[in-house]
């Protein structure tokens, strides 16, 4: 009775420390895919503000 017992616990232990690394992996995800999406913004304003500075030459780009 005792092995059952200790191999059902180990079983819930298991899958608590499962969840919690797909947690810390989501998180870390999240961060990462904000932090490229704030540079992908900040090189969109960079790009607009240089493409504004350029002359007209009268090509359509």
């Amino acid at each position: 009775m005792n092995t059952v017992r200790d191999n059902f616990r180990k079983s819930l232990l298991k899958r608590q420390e499962a969840i919690n690394n797909y947690n810390a992996k989501k998180a870390a995800f999240q961060q990462s895919k904000s932090l490229i999406l704030k540079d992908i913004e900040e090189a969109r304003k960079i790009w607009k503000s240089t493409f504004s500075q350029l002359p007209d030459t009268g090509f359509i780009l």
